[in-house]
């Protein structure tokens, strides 16, 4: 029950719509207990006593009154169906919205396709709640009630007879619920299960077929479809068969009902009219209780769908603004870290009191063993993460005090593996600055070396570049997210091993444009090929989280230390390639 009110309260924004639909509903419920009664006259009255003056009064006024119910019906359908739209694009909306401000830490433990299945498949199965199970549930409710009142007043024997099988239904209902509710939860972990099967696939779908996996992962994709089916199998077993036995039930009420009319009215005592009435409203009063058990249905798979929203929405963002948090108008670039220790979640410290400054304009090279801690002081840096002691200060401000917008507009990053959206190669370099000009755009790409593989392109600067660039080679797309940063103008740029994954060529290339590119700014490099960053300022090499060494290339080479036993296997290994 409690999902159901937080369910409802969702709905109480659209009150005005509501509202309206509710009035068209009730006079809906008004007008459906009329007809009968216009059957009882027109047996009563004219076939009765075979007066046909007023059939054409009667005959009239029902005709009006379908005509009316019709109406109200068009407008009912129209605005419940065109709400429940409106509510499922709000909600959606708002359930990405959230999404957007949790922390990386919840998209690490949670599945890309679980998501997508909990952002379109589960608020999709709220609509049926939204059109069915609000003021329709209300009004049925009182069409149930108002039916059992005319039935009293017609006759209250058969009227207790009409309500012999409303206890069994309830105590069904009961049961039914009670069985079919974690079915439903099921259901809809399974199709999510599915969807991120097949997120993951078709995501990897390069691998896949470059190791002849196909069939593997088809029979892991059939087993998650598989396990679906069995579930969704399940749920249609039991309201299958529940919903047909309620349907018996109500049925056996209303022969029940006719085989005792039928006997009054040979007895005389009661008109053949009033029968004919009394069936037609036992219609109306069988049909809600139907219904209700059918919307009853409805609000399970609402209740599964919506424990599965609520989880997300109940989620909290581990980083997020502190009330005191500070809008920084103007940033410097200097950056420092005190005494820093981090760790994943509960695993083991992966930065172990790390303490080191960046000045303004300083360019800063990571480098270490892989497993070092390196893309962790480039994470804590734009604060995916905090610190579990320490402190990271912007200017001598601590970053838990500067407010995340604030500092992401300052930090531009460019990873080894370059995202880039399946969308043109102006929309990438534009967003992280929407409103640049295009004299800023074509800028920025030169300054990339990017402008002159652009303009190749079938269509420049206008070309769809496909799912994470996948019509561009590993430099050029570098290449564009460099120009990506440079067009943002950050005061800081974090190079995650932008060159790792490059030819020499594209390698020359992106060296000359990160000279352009870390002209004025604070730049933090994580170095894979140590010859690319023997002109930093400072170069602090990590191992198992901590600091080594700090010095330039010169003083470390000098040491004969950590950096300088990486920088000669390099140059080994680079001498070894030659001579193959």
């Amino acid at each position: 029950m409690r999902v159901l009110r937080r369910l409802f309260l969702f709905v109480i924004p659209y009150w005005k719509t509501l509202l309206v639909d509710s009035f068209l509903l009730l006079g809906r419920a008004g007008i459906e207990l009329i007809p009968p009664l216009f059957y009882k006259a027109i047996v009563d009255e004219v076939i009765g006593t075979r007066d046909l003056t007023r059939l054409g009064v009667f005959a009239g006024a029902l005709v009006g009154t379908y005509v009316l119910q019709a109406l109200i019906n068009i407008g009912d359908m129209y605005i419940r169906h065109a709400l429940g739209e409106r509510f499922i694009l709000d909600l959606r909306v708002r359930l990405y919205a959230y999404l957007q401000r949790l922390s990386l830490s919840f998209f690490e433990r949670t599945s890309t396709g679980e998501l997508m299945s909990r952002v379109t498949n589960d608020v999709n199965a709220l609509e049926q709640f939204v059109t069915h199970g609000s003021a329709l549930t209300a009004v049925d409710l009182l069409r149930l009630v108002g039916s059992a009142f005319v039935l009293l007043l017609l006759d209250w024997r058969l009227a207790l007879l009409v309500l012999l099988p409303v206890p069994v239904l309830a105590v069904s209902l009961r049961y039914f619920n009670t069985r079919v509710r974690p079915i439903y939860r099921r259901v809809r972990d399974r199709l999510g299960d599915v969807n991120a099967r097949l997120q993951d696939n078709l995501s990897g779908i390069r691998v896949i077929q470059s190791f002849g996996q196909e069939e593997r992962e088809l029979e892991r994709f059939a087993s998650e479809s598989e396990n679906y089916y069995r579930a969704r199998v399940q749920g249609i077993r039991y309201w299958s068969t529940f919903f047909p036995a309620m349907g018996f039930v109500a049925s056996m009420g209303s022969v029940i009902v006719l085989a005792v009319g039928a006997l009054m009215v040979l007895r005389g005592e009661l008109s053949l009219g009033t029968m004919v009435a009394f069936l037609s409203y036992i219609t109306s009063f069988y049909e809600p209780i139907n219904r209700l058990t059918e919307v009853d249905n409805v609000f399970q798979e609402a209740i599964a769908a919506g424990e599965r929203i609520f989880e997300l929405l109940d989620a909290t963002a581990e980083i997020k603004d502190t009330p005191d948090a500070i809008e920084l108008s103007h940033v410097q670039g200097e950056v420092a870290f005190h005494n820093v220790c981090f760790r994943y979640n509960t695993g083991d410290e992966v930065l172990q009191d790390v303490s080191f400054q960046m000045r303004p304009g300083e360019m800063v090279a990571l480098v270490g063993p892989s497993g070092a801690g390196k893309t962790s002081i480039a994470n804590l840096l734009c604060r995916f993460y905090d610190p579990i002691r320490g402190q990271i200060t912007l200017d001598g401000h601590d970053l838990r005090k500067i407010k995340l917008a604030s500092l992401r507009d300052q930090v531009a990053v460019v990873l080894q593996d370059t995202f880039l959206f399946n969308t043109t190669v102006r929309e990438n370099l534009l967003y992280g600055k929407p409103d640049a000009t295009e004299e800023e755009l074509i800028a920025a790409a030169r300054a990339a070396y990017a402008h002159d593989f652009i303009e190749a392109l079938p269509e420049g600067y206008d070309t769809v570049i496909g799912e994470r660039g996948v019509k561009l080679s590993g430099g050029q797309k570098q290449r564009l997210a460099l120009a990506r940063a440079i067009l943002a103008d950050p005061r800081i740029l974090i190079l995650d091993e932008a060159t790792s994954s490059v030819d020499a060529e594209a390698e020359y290339l992106i060296q000359r444009a990160l000279e352009s590119v870390l002209k004025g700014r604070t730049a933090l490099v994580i170095a894979h090929r140590l010859s690319t960053i023997r002109n930093a300022d400072k170069i602090i090499a990590l191992e198992d989280g901590r600091i080594i060494e700090v010095g330039d290339h010169r003083e470390l080479m000098q040491r004969g230390g950590l950096y300088s036993q990486l920088y000669r296997r390099q140059l080994e290994l680079a001498a070894t390639e030659e001579d193959k």
